[in-house]
């Protein structure tokens, strides 16, 4: 078992390098959010773009005290992670006093104005 749990790792670990290369590392500030994100056809980017949007999200909810009342109620009916992203990017891009504000930061502040209680 271990030895095809190793050939199953070492072979995917040189997919795993190319896939990393336009992912930002660590600190991820709203403007290098923006320049990842408005990239629609890079799959990659894309999939972190929506990871770390529902990453932030996940984290208010956890950390939301349930005695207040909240201060993002998305719509019973769900959204579209695509209309989201590109009302983000919009959002922040009129928005550049924020851009070497952290993502997750800028995350906070949008979110609340798009989907009010």
């Amino acid at each position: 078992m271990k030895k095809y749990l190793a050939m199953i790792l070492m072979a995917a670990f040189p997919l795993a390098a190319p896939l990393a290369q336009n992912v930002p590392r660590s600190g991820v500030t709203t403007e290098a959010m923006i320049e990842l994100c408005k990239s629609r056809t890079d799959i990659e980017a894309q999939t972190f773009c929506y990871g770390f949007g529902e990453g932030v999200y996940q984290g208010y909810l956890l950390g939301r005290n349930t005695k207040e009342a909240p201060t993002i109620c998305l719509p019973p009916q769900g959204v579209s992670r695509d209309a989201v992203l590109a009302e983000f990017i919009k959002w922040a891009m009129e928005r550049p006093q924020y851009n070497q504000d952290k993502a997750a930061v800028t995350i906070m502040r949008f979110l609340p104005v798009r989907f009010p209680c």
